[in-house]
């Protein structure tokens, strides 16, 4: 009878006691501030769940913090249990990330560090991960007007990352992404990984189809000083990661673009020249379009080697991946306009 009573009471004690650990190793990242509102405990399936986690970088403005996850499920994966493996499964449930155009990743957390915060969370490997209704957004709040860049409704499903299955293949491990992003674009992306060594190996293919580009006006307006009255964009990339070594590109395509429209444009402050300006890019538009298609299209690679031990791997990885899709938004144009060759048809 004693020994059931102490039982009961290590169980209601329990929560209380994981919730002020988790915390305390949230806490303990460096530049970083974090806790849970609350922990649920599942014994009878090796589980706890985590409700309301918040990390916040201390230089976040309060709207904007780094992490917010509304619920975390992590559990054992018991099929790959019966495989000889004791390895955990991830269920996130609304997860927001705040990516600030400011932040300087070289001064981020070691790998380190992040591994250790999340092996303190989840003591086993993580085999599966799977993220609901996710949400990432890309801002700068430097520019006039803000440029808030997001990605909603993410749907994310990651398999075999711990190579449980043991599948004879360099990328064992399969990542797959859907999600609506601002302006209506449906994003979808697929991935090979191999997770395993210190820099992943990856094989990553993407699509954004149907994204209207008036949405998009406020990073015109802040990165371009012009904005547009109509138009699509599509774009469509493939890269790969190989030894510390990318390679691939990334591709827009704008159709049915309007740039110019004088009377609205003339009031607005700029006035003649921003008229201007528009006109200009409304002819670089016109020379550049395909006439059987009506679509603009250029291709930007991306190359980069990741292994300087100067700088951050994963600093030099996503610098890489920004600057190539920022600049598919910023030069698709000018780019194309630049690369043409006179007298060839596409």
């Amino acid at each position: 009878m004693i020994l059931v009573l102490a039982l009961i009471i290590v169980r209601l004690a329990l929560p209380g006691i994981v919730k002020n650990y988790v915390n305390k190793k949230l806490n303990e990242l460096p530049g970083y501030t974090g806790h849970v509102d609350d922990i649920d405990i599942h014994l009878y399936r090796g589980a706890y769940v985590i409700r309301e986690l918040h990390l916040k970088k201390k230089t976040d403005p309060p709207a904007y913090p780094f992490l917010f996850i509304e619920t975390a499920d992590l559990s054992v994966e018991w099929r790959a249990l019966f495989k000889g493996r004791l390895v955990g499964e991830v269920t996130l449930d609304r997860p927001v990330i705040n990516i600030l155009a400011t932040e300087d990743i070289n001064k981020e957390p070691s790998k380190d560090s992040w591994t250790k915060t999340v092996k303190a969370l989840m003591p086993m490997t993580i085999n599966r991960l799977q993220v609901n209704n996710g949400k990432l957004a890309y801002l700068d709040l430097n520019k006039k007007p803000v440029t808030n860049l997001h990605i909603d409704d993410m749907q994310l499903t990651a398999l075999n990352l711990a190579n449980v299955q043991k599948e004879a293949k360099r990328l064992p491990s399969h990542v797959s992404l859907t999600g609506s992003s601002i302006g209506g674009g449906r994003l979808k992306a697929d991935m090979d990984v191999n997770v395993l060594k210190d820099i992943p190996d990856l094989d990553l293919g993407m699509s954004l189809k149907g994204t209207n580009l008036l949405s998009l006006n406020s990073f015109f307006e802040g990165n371009a000083r012009m904005d547009v009255e109509r138009g699509n964009i599509d774009i469509f990339s493939k890269f790969t990661l190989m030894n510390g070594e990318m390679n691939g590109y990334v591709k827009p395509f704008i159709s049915n673009l309007k740039v110019l429209d004088v009377k609205k444009d003339i009031k607005k402050k700029g006035g003649v020249l921003r008229v201007i300006k528009k006109a200009v890019v409304g002819l670089f538009a016109k020379a550049v379009t395909n006439p059987k298609t009506k679509k603009i299209a250029t291709v930007i690679p991306i190359h980069g080697n990741i292994k300087d031990p100067k700088t951050s791997g994963w600093a030099t990885f996503v610098g890489v991946l920004k600057n190539a899709f920022v600049q598919a938004f910023h030069e698709s144009l000018s780019n194309e306009l630049k690369n043409r060759n006179p007298g060839k048809s596409e």
